[in-house]
C-alpha cells in the first residue's frame, strides 16, 4: 500500500507539537525561555521527524537518536550550557514524557471522537482535517498540563521584590522562596538570602567582588572595620562541606504585591546558575 505524505505538511505538524510540548515543559520547571531559542528548537524537532521519516533509523539506534535529540532541543530552548548536566537531563526527561503524554492523550481523544460519530468531517478513512488536529493538540497540552501540575511537576513559587542596601548603594532583585534554602548564622542565628554575584556587582566594593569570585577572603578580612561585615555561614551540599561568607546589610526591603516591608536576614553573593529559575535572589521560608 502506497501512502502520500505532504513532507512540508508533515515537518509543520511536528514542529508545532515540539513547540507545544517545550512550553509545557517550560511551565512545569519554571524555566524563562526565549522566543527566539523555542523555535529554533521546535524547527530541529520537526526537521528531525522529517529525517527520521526518509531515512527510517529504528531500533536502539532509533531510540538514542531520539534521547539526543531532546537533549539538543532542551539545550537550545533553555540555553542550558552542556556543563550543567543535571538541569539538562532534568529538562530532557520532563519534555521526553509531555511528549509521550501529549501523544496518548491525542491517540485516546481521537478514539474517542471515533466512537462517538461526531460530526466534524474528520473521520473520514484515515484522514485527520487541520480543525480537528487543532482541537486534539490543544486539548492534549491542556490536560497534559494540569496533569504534570496535579502529579507535582509544578509548584506555586512565591515571588518577592528584594530591595537591598549595601555600603551606601542600593540594588533591586527579583527573588523566590525557596524551603531548601536552610543556611543560618550559626551565632546570631538569622537567616542567608542568596543573591546572584552579577546582580550585587554594582554595589559592592571591587575588592569584596574579587574576594567572592576567587573565594579568598584573607585580604578583605585583614581589615576589621571590613571583617565585622562579613559572616562565615557552615554549607553543606552533595559534594562536601564548605563556607559561605554573607554579609551584614545596611537595610533590606521585601515587597509582596503591595506591601512593604523591612526584613532581617543576613545577604550572600554566589552563582546562582540555574538553581534560582531565572531570579536574582533565594529567600529561605519564613
Amino acid at each position: 500500500m502506497v501512502q502520500e505524505v505532504y513532507i512540508d505538511l508533515y515537518f509543520l505538524i511536528n514542529a508545532s507539537m515540539d513547540l507545544l510540548c517545550l512550553m509545557i515543559t517550560a511551565a512545569l520547571l519554571h524555566r524563562s525561555v526565549s522566543r527566539l531559542r523555542v523555535c529554533l528548537a521546535a524547527t530541529l524537532g520537526g526537521a528531525y521527524a522529517v529525517a527520521s521519516l526518509l531515512l527510517g533509523p529504528g531500533g536502539v539506534w532509533g531510540v538514542l537518536l531520539d534521547l539526543t535529540l531532546s537533549l539538543g532541543m532542551c539545550a537550545t530552548a533553555f540555553g542550558i550550557k552542556r556543563t550543567r548536566l543535571w538541569p539538562l537531563v532534568r529538562c530532557a526527561a520532563v519534555h521526553l514524557l509531555v511528549s509521550a503524554v501529549m501523544g496518548g492523550v491525542m491517540t485516546a481523544l481521537y478514539t474517542l471522537l471515533n466512537r462517538l460519530h461526531l460530526p466534524l468531517e474528520t473521520l473520514e478513512g484515515d484522514g485527520l482535517s487541520t480543525w480537528t488536529f487543532a482541537l486534539l493538540t490543544g486539548v492534549s497540552g491542556i490536560v497534559t498540563l494540569c496533569g504534570g501540575r496535579f502529579l507535582g511537576f509544578s509548584r506555586k513559587t512565591k515571588r518577592l521584590t528584594l530591595t537591598a542596601s549595601l555600603f551606601g548603594r542600593e540594588v533591586t532583585l527579583s527573588a523566590m522562596v525557596d524551603s531548601g534554602n536552610l543556611l543560618r548564622d550559626p551565632v546570631s542565628g538569622r537567616a542567608v538570602i542568596v543573591a546572584d554575584l552579577a546582580r550585587l556587582k554594582p554595589i559592592l566594593p571591587p575588592a569584596l567582588f574579587h574576594a567572592y569570585e576567587s573565594g579568598d577572603f584573607s585580604l578583605w578580612l585583614s581589615s576589621h572595620e571590613q571583617a565585622k561585615r562579613i559572616r562565615p555561614i557552615p554549607t553543606r551540599t552533595a559534594s562536601g562541606e564548605g563556607l559561605l561568607f554573607a554579609m551584614v546589610p545596611d537595610r533590606l526591603t521585601l515587597t509582596e504585591g503591595a506591601l512593604s516591608y523591612p526584613a532581617d536576614y543576613l545577604l550572600a553573593a554566589a552563582v546562582l546558575g540555574e538553581t534560582a529559575q531565572g531570579f536574582d535572589a533565594v529567600i529561605p521560608p519564613a
